[in-house]
């Protein structure tokens, strides 16, 4: 689904998107396609009443988005995505209310960026290997701007070439884990990632949780509660990985958890997933992850120098 047509669906114009949040964008700056600023700017556009960006492990896009023009009742989250792996799955832990001034975690993170920039030449060669040629002319467009190159790069590569016909055919066939141009990269340990960002005043939050492919999602989220967890990414669509899913099953598996129940698109700008403002939650979800930052110490999310 485009932009333009889910925007033009009436019954969605009729929503008072003001009292919405979409909490899981991308920008270029990690795989999406627009830059941070255009994501504020298309998001005043829509009305809504937040927005959070949340790049795959890099903060490098949230000072445009923190300062970019746009109006004063949207409110803006500055968050991260960062891969982990928890008992030998990858999983990925949202971190929200991220402080400017994160030392730590901007370490870590950028040995985690390092990790993916060795990792694409190595992807690079596989395919070479399968007989499937890429040339410098081919990735230098995709990658333009991006700080955290990584499998969904070389997925729109492959896609563009007419390689394969979609996001998913491209990790089905080739990049997706056990297929014939995986490679494995350094992540870190979930707890630790967790650990992390409440060393940073950040909110984590467990991301897609269904994406893990687990049978006990109860007994994960209990363990990472008590590891320090505070939310889990209700609001999901699972389309794109072929995962059916109304979010109904994680929300009993958290029941009693006392979680923060986010939900958002998972925007990255193309076909692949859903697009900005189709998976919301109530305004209210984002009074409830900056009151927990607060509670961890965190400063107000305003605190973000305007440039």
């Amino acid at each position: 689904m485009t932009y333009a047509s889910w925007w033009s669906d009436s019954s969605r114009r009729r929503t008072n998107v003001r009292t919405l949040a979409d909490l899981h964008l991308h920008s270029k700056v990690s795989d999406g396609i627009q830059a941070p600023g255009r994501l504020v700017a298309m998001a005043a556009s829509m009305d809504l009443g937040g927005i959070a960006l949340t790049d795959h492990d890099t903060l490098d896009g949230l000072p445009e988005f923190m300062t970019a023009d746009g109006p004063a009742w949207l409110v803006r989250v500055p968050g991260v995505e960062i891969s982990t792996y928890y008992r030998g799955r990858e999983t990925h832990i949202l971190g929200y209310f991220v402080p400017e001034h994160a030392k730590n975690l901007k370490k870590q993170l950028l040995y985690l960026e390092e990790s993916r920039k060795k990792r694409f030449p190595k992807m690079l060669r596989k395919l070479n290997d399968l007989g499937i040629t890429i040339a410098q002319d081919d990735i230098e467009p995709v990658l333009r701007g991006v700080k955290a190159p990584g499998r969904p790069h070389l997925a729109r590569v492959l896609v563009m070439k007419g390689i394969v016909k979609d996001y998913a055919e491209a990790f089905d066939t080739y990049l997706g884990e056990g297929k014939p141009a995986y490679v494995q990269r350094d992540m870190m340990d979930t707890k630790e990632a967790i650990a992390l960002l409440r060393h940073e005043s950040a909110v984590p939050v467990l991301a897609h949780p269904l994406t893990m492919g687990i049978d006990n999602l109860r007994g994960v989220l209990t363990d990472l509660r008590e590891a320090g967890l505070q939310g889990v990414e209700v609001k999901y669509i699972y389309d794109h990985v072929h995962i059916s899913s109304n979010g109904e099953q994680v929300q009993e598996a958290a029941r009693g958890l006392q979680l923060i129940e986010t939900g958002g698109s998972d925007h990255h700008g193309d076909d692949s997933r859903c697009i900005l403002g189709e998976v919301t939650v109530p305004l209210e979800i984002v009074d409830a992850l900056k009151q927990a930052s607060e509670d961890l110490g965190g400063e107000p999310a305003h605190a973000w120098a305007r440039a």
